[in-house]
């Protein structure tokens, strides 16, 4: 069986969301994001989820350009 790519990029989305060491307004983006995956996995969208989840977990690997 292979491996459920999109699947496996959402779940580190949320263990990111979940682990709350971010700042709380990096937190609330990446849970839109992780919305807007699970959306595009409900639907068959599997590569939309898995740009959208790996772009947001870029985002939480970034560091923070707080002003």
């Amino acid at each position: 069986m292979p491996d459920d790519l999109a699947a496996d990029t959402i779940r580190k989305l949320e263990d990111v969301v979940a682990s709350r060491s971010l700042p709380e307004h990096t937190i609330e983006l990446l849970r839109v994001s992780l919305d807007q995956a699970r959306a595009a996995k409900t639907a068959g969208h599997d590569q939309e989820a898995i740009t959208i989840a790996a772009q947001a977990l870029q985002t939480a690997e970034a560091p923070s350009t707080d002003r």
